[in-house]
């Protein structure tokens, strides 16, 4: 779930690097490679147009090499080179894994389009993103992620399952539950509409809570390993967190465990299911959903 954090963690690298990534795009592959300028006119001179296609640009680019880094190695670790011990199970279905890399790629480009107005607004100064830890004091900046993760958990949490109701779920939320016995390059195979509104709690955030920068990009960093992780079969058991257990029992019977990083909500709200109680049921779209299952013309 939830490909939208990595993008916001890409957009957050340009951040703390003072827009080197975006000055580079514009510079070098926009101005040097395609226009062929000797002397490039600077980003904050070349228009409001090209800053939306630079910061575009640098979000899924940025967000591709993070998705076949991270999906790649946790593929390669845990369902190749130590297989045995972990998914001992599993048989390599390389049509279905193409369709998850396919998928996810494409869906990419419209959700950067679609985060890049906030970014925009962030690149401009318009949240509430800080550099300076005496500003709010040691204490709170070892808080925040805290924060954050409560804060989005509970959002995504009620997006999630509002993605899942009979009469939505068809429309927005289905393409991602096609994948069923998921790898890790599933992370990112939604529709975009789907991994726009529940990766918005991550950008909302930072316009009404101060947030390091550093923390912002170390927290956005977390949701985007996590997403991978809670889609490679690989359950820690920790208590209290909605490992990849608790989500492989989400694909398997659709509505239950809607959570991100913790069951609190799960729990609070009685949708919770334990995997090791549940890890072999399996319903089918059509037990749920009836006749909103059927996909739409």
């Amino acid at each position: 779930l939830r490909g939208d954090g990595s993008v916001g963690f890409v957009a957050r690298v340009n951040g703390v690097t003072n827009d080197l990534a975006l000055d580079f795009i514009n510079d070098f592959v926009i101005e040097k490679c395609v226009l062929g300028k000797e002397h490039p006119v600077p980003l904050d001179e070349a228009g409001e147009l090209r800053l939306w296609l630079v910061t575009w640009m640098f979000v899924y680019f940025g967000t591709l090499v993070l998705y076949f880094l991270a999906a790649g190695s946790h593929y390669l670790l845990f369902f190749v080179l130590f297989k045995e011990s972990y998914i001992p199970d599993y048989k390599p279905n390389y049509k279905e894994m193409w369709r998850e890399i396919r998928f996810s790629v494409t869906s990419l480009v419209t959700m950067s389009a679609m985060v890049t107005p906030s970014e925009v607004l962030v690149h401009k100064g318009f949240t509430k993103l800080y550099e300076n830890v005496d500003e709010y004091g040691l204490g709170y900046f070892l808080l925040s992620p805290i924060l954050f993760l409560l804060f989005s958990d509970f959002i995504i949490y009620w997006v999630h399952r509002f993605l899942h109701h009979r009469l939505v779920y068809k429309y927005i939320h289905k393409p991602h539950h096609s994948f069923v016995h998921t790898t890790p390059f599933a992370a990112f195979a939604f529709h975009p509409l789907d991994g726009y509104m529940q990766g918005v709690a991550y950008h909302i955030f930072v316009y009404f809570i101060p947030f390091h920068t550093f923390m912002h990009l170390a927290s956005l960093g977390i949701v985007g390993l996590w997403t991978i992780n809670i889609h490679d079969r690989v359950d820690m058991g920790i208590p209290l967190i909605n490992g990849a257990g608790h989500h492989r029992v989400h694909h398997l019977t659709f509505n239950h465990n809607y959570g991100q990083y913790f069951v609190i909500f799960d729990w609070l709200f009685g949708t919770m299911r334990d995997p090791k109680k549940w890890a072999n049921l399996m319903e089918s779209e059509e037990s749920v959903y009836g006749d909103d299952a059927k996909k739409v013309d």
